[in-house]
């Protein structure tokens, strides 16, 4: 298991990573059945606090965060023109995540939880998956320090922040969340999380990997290198201050959600500087996109980046927040950034890289169209659901219609939310299916070539 076999740390995380994503949303599926159906499957390990609950740590922090992590023990090595400092050590520290992501997952399916949102596991799987983290960031720190190429790549910016703020965030926004009493302070406390598990995690590595595809598998320089440092740096500065706009029209003093919503409106600034710098990449090679599915699938993540971040500074104003908090918009919201933006280039990560680790090309182009198609329009359906229901709950709520008509009202929406939901977790299936076959064949040709060359010896 802990090999030292040259990118075999990268290929195992995604492995991992996948069959991750196919548990972690067949809990976010079961959430979904049961809104329509709510006594499916019921007992004490799967009431809709549990799974849904276990559904957004295991998407987040093992499909998501694994693939990340996949991602960038190919990539650093490429970009800073040397070996991984330690394949053992990644491996290990596969291993060792794998094991407190099922402790986390079983904890949770138990009723043990911070009740922080993105931050759900209890403190002592906090502790262990902290030093998880560290021992990742050390891994690929070492490895840059030992580069030969002396210019860093803005992919590089990204990925070294992220894993410094990541473990940063946690032990900030995370562990004194849980050991304040629980009321406003403890409210900021986690949603600085939150947030900043969004912004300064999911955000900053996905588009470190956009940064790293789009030159790769369009074969055109990256547009301007001054635009990726001025999005790096403003988003460095400014999405931190983000988590209070979570909490508009609550309990907390007005200068607080003004601070909040102010650096969420200033943050159109970056996001307009990453997609002009991703959209010039691609000038004069859309039409790759036709056949090339690493390429749809990266610009497709880029196309919800720029939906997920109009809304959020929308959804930051009063006004607006009025209306949609605590609906299921937000729920529709909530799944842009990490399933629509950020597993879609995930995706094209691991279609892009795996055929170099494992030397042939992914074993089925169909497979991977079918993953595409059944992600995309599953989304669409999933999201636009969700989006219509949460504008008719919250006008329902401010005309005074009665709580429970209103859920009732919801579902047509529900049920929307389901259809789209099972094409998403179909889709995986794909994915997972032609990886299998991909590795399996490769092994294949491998031997038969060792075959080969002991006999023409």
């Amino acid at each position: 298991m802990f090999t030292d076999e040259k990118w075999s740390s990268s290929k195992n995380w995604f492995i991992a990573a996948v069959i991750w994503i196919i548990i972690g949303m067949s809990m976010g599926l079961l959430t979904a059945a049961k809104q329509i159906w709510p006594d499916l499957l019921n007992n004490r390990w799967t009431t809709y606090g549990h799974i849904r609950s276990a559904h957004v740590m295991l998407v987040i922090y093992a499909w998501l965060s694994m693939a990340y992590v996949g991602s960038m023990f190919y990539m650093i090595p490429k970009l800073a023109k040397t070996k991984i400092y330690s394949e053992k050590l990644g491996n290990f520290s596969l291993v060792f995540y794998n094991i407190v992501i099922l402790e986390g997952f079983f904890a949770l399916l138990d009723g043990q939880t911070s009740v922080i949102e993105y931050g759900e596991f209890p403190l002592w799987v906090d502790v262990q998956l902290l030093i998880a983290i560290v021992i990742v960031a050390y891994n690929l720190f070492k490895t840059v320090g030992q580069r030969t190429e002396k210019m860093l790549y803005v992919s590089l910016w990204y990925f070294l922040g992220s894993l410094l703020w990541l473990p940063l965030t946690w032990i900030v926004g995370n562990f004194p969340a849980q050991w304040i009493p629980s009321g406003v302070q403890q409210g900021l406390m986690g949603w600085f999380l939150g947030h900043n598990a969004i912004g300064l995690w999911m955000t900053t590595v996905g588009v470190g990997q956009i940064y790293y595809l789009l030159p790769k598998l369009t074969g055109r320089p990256l547009y301007s290198h001054q635009l990726s440092m001025i999005g790096f740096w403003a988003i460095a500065t400014f999405y931190v201050w983000n988590g209070p706009h979570h909490l508009m029209n609550g309990p907390i003093p007005s200068w607080i959600s003004k601070a909040g919503v102010i650096p969420s409106i200033v943050l159109l600034i970056p996001v307009w500087a990453v997609l002009a710098n991703f959209w010039g990449t691609m000038k004069g090679s859309w039409a790759q996109t036709r056949t090339n599915v690493p390429l749809r699938f990266t610009m497709a993540g880029t196309i919800f980046y720029l939906f997920a971040c109009l809304q959020g500074p929308l959804q930051a104003l009063p006004s607006v927040s009025s209306v949609i908090k605590f609906t299921h918009w937000t729920v529709g919201h909530a799944h842009m950034g990490p399933f629509g933006a950020f597993s879609f280039t995930s995706f094209a990560a691991i279609y892009y890289i795996l055929p170099k680790i494992v030397g042939r090309e992914m074993f089925s182009k169909k497979a991977m169209e079918a993953h595409f198609w059944f992600s995309t329009v599953g989304f669409l359906v999933f999201a636009f659901s969700l989006w219509i229901a949460g504008v008719v709950q919250g006008f329902a709520w401010i005309e005074g219609v009665p709580f429970l008509q209103t859920v009732l009202m919801m579902e047509p929406y529900v049920q929307g939310r389901a259809i789209g939901g099972t094409m998403m977790y179909v889709a995986q299936f794909f994915l997972a299916w032609n990886m299998y076959k991909t590795i399996k064949v490769a092994k294949q040709e491998k031997k038969q070539q060792a075959l080969h060359q002991a006999v023409t010896a």
